[in-house]
This record gives structure tokens, C-alpha cells and sequence, in this order.
């Protein structure tokens, strides 16, 4: 196997309190409300490393308008990777000198209080979740499948099946505490997601300190959800979205609705998916139509 020339991803840069991975392999276009909601964090050390795993040029030369403007921003384009280019986020990492990492989607946004909140949680512990919310087309937010790394049952459940409730952007962890594992990121077995497979190995470490959150700091646009939507349609929505993340009030609101939900159903050990749309108790958090104009419907 030929591997890329990794020797820029691994030179030494410098130290910030966190590197934030970007993996992207597609064309541009929720890329950049994903950048501009990590620039929008209320703690601001970090370095945003921006990973194309053969992404388009078009993609590359949209994240490098970023680094131009802010130093923070790091662009390294791959050519594709083996599986989702997990080897590529190894090498980053190599270069790294931070003391915690996170994660974000090219499709996913970050509230500005997103590590702030993982910062807390990782002050006592090495490896953490918080909630995740992800947007629907039909005009839904949804919450789930519920979870908690601080309960052995969870931790066990993921070892042993084939079932995770948290991606990367729901993820972060602190940098010597990966540097200890045996292996970093690297590809995942054909039937096995990639993040459950990194989640792993964290997990089976003898001693990991592990947290989960309780606060909606994140939102998913995951695309099994909307594989019926053009990329066009899908930066629509993801541009209406992060407009309206900029009242503070509503976002405020979003907040406080979320940590009621998920204090009811952590009160209640709730594993399915939690459907949130009763329209009376949770209409601000709900309806999208609040939020980005009401529901995406264009098709391919």
C-alpha cells in the first residue's frame, strides 16, 4: 500500500488548547457554515485542521480562503484515503500539540458554546460525549439514541455490539490520552462504522476516564437522513440555519428546552431515538420552520 507524503501534517505546530479534525471528501457546500460555526467558539484556542480526503480542488480552495484570513485555520489535501482516510487524521494528530481534540462534519454546526462544554468535561475525564440533535428535512429535531460513558452498561453495549450513540462531532477526547492507545486512528473493518471502531479502542483502555454531557451544544445533519436532497438544497438549509443560530435569544431557548428533554429521559433510562415533537411543550426547539423557513423537500 502507497501511503501519502504525511510530512506537512506532521510537522510540529503550535500549541493550542484544541485541535478540531475537519474531514471532508466532498464538494464545498455546507462546508463553510461548518468552519465559520468553529470560529464562532466563545473559547478561541484552537487550531481548525481541515482534511480533504480527495475531496474536489474546488473544496480545498474554499477552505484555504479561511486560512488566509485566520492562522488558526490548517487545510492539508489528501488524495483519497483508504476507508473514510482515518490514517489522514492520524498524521494531523502527529503534528499536534493540544491538549484536547474535537470533532466536526463538513455538514454539521457547532453552538459557540461547544467547547466550552467539552473543555468542562474533559478537565476529569479523557474521553466524552455530548447529546446528539440531528436536523430532519420534514421540519424535525430529533434527539437520540440516548447514552452515557459514565454507565458500564453503555460502555459494554458498545464493545460488544455493533450499536453507538455518538459520531465525532458528538465526540472529544484529550490528546495524551490517544497517544497512549496501542493504535490511533486507522481504518475500520468493512462491517464496522469508523467511529465505533476508534471508540474502541479508548474504551478497552485499562484505567480511561469517560463523561457524557447534558447540553445541546451541537447539530447533525446526517446524511442517511437527507440522501434525498441535492447538495444545493442541503447548503440552503444549512445556510438558513446557522443565520438564525445567530440570535442569541432562540439559541438560549433551544438550550433550555434540550436540557429538559434529556433530563426527563435520562430520569427515565430512555435508549430508542427520542422523537421530539410535541408542538405545545417543545414548539421553540421544533419547529424549524423558527428555525431555517420550515422543511427541505427538493429532491436530486
Amino acid at each position: 500500500m502507497t501511503f501519502p507524503d504525511y510530512s506537512e501534517a506532521r510537522r510540529p505546530r503550535p500549541r493550542r488548547q484544541f485541535t478540531v479534525l475537519l474531514p471532508v471528501v466532498r464538494p464545498p457546500h455546507m462546508l463553510p457554515f461548518a468552519i465559520k460555526s468553529v470560529l464562532a467558539q466563545t473559547d478561541t484556542d484552537f487550531e481548525l485542521c481541515i482534511v480533504c480526503d480527495g475531496a474536489p480542488q474546488e473544496t480545498a480552495e474554499v477552505a484555504r480562503t479561511f486560512a488566509e484570513t485566520d492562522p488558526r485555520v490548517h487545510v492539508f489535501a489528501f488524495p483519497k484515503g483508504q476507508r473514510h482516510g482515518e490514517l489522514h487524521r492520524a498524521a494531523v494528530l502527529a503534528g499536534a500539540a493540544s491538549t484536547f481534540v474535537a470533532h466536526i462534519g463538513d455538514d454539521d454546526l457547532w453552538l459557540s458554546n461547544h467547547l466550552s462544554t467539552l473543555s468542562g468535561l474533559l478537565a476529569e475525564a479523557d474521553f466524552v460525549s455530548v447529546p446528539g440533535f440531528t436536523v430532519q428535512p420534514d421540519g424535525c429535531l430529533h434527539a437520540g439514541p440516548f447514552g452515557d460513558l459514565r454507565q458500564a452498561r453503555y460502555c459494554r453495549k458498545m464493545l460488544k455490539q455493533r450499536w453507538n450513540f455518538f459520531g465525532p462531532t458528538e465526540a472529544a477526547y484529550r490528546l495524551d490520552a490517544y497517544r497512549r492507545l496501542p493504535d490511533g486512528w486507522s481504518p475500520a473493518p468493512e462491517d464496522l462504522w469508523s467511529d465505533l471502531h476508534m471508540w474502541r479502542k479508548f474504551l478497552r483502555q485499562p484505567g480511561i476516564r469517560v463523561s457524557s454531557g447534558c447540553d445541546l451544544s451541537t447539530l447533525k445533519f446526517a446524511t442517511p437522513d437527507w440522501a434525498g436532497n441535492s447538495l444545493e438544497s442541503r447548503r440552503e438549509a444549512n445556510q438558513a440555519l446557522w443565520a438564525k443560530l445567530q440570535d442569541a435569544r432562540l439559541v438560549e431557548t433551544m438550550r433550555t428546552e434540550a436540557r429538559r428533554l434529556l433530563a426527563r429521559a435520562i430520569k427515565a433510562q430512555h435508549l430508542p431515538g427520542l422523537i421530539l415533537s410535541d408542538p405545545l411543550r417543545y414548539l421553540p426547539l421544533l419547529r424549524l420552520r423558527l428555525v431555517f423557513g420550515g422543511p427541505v423537500t427538493q429532491q436530486k
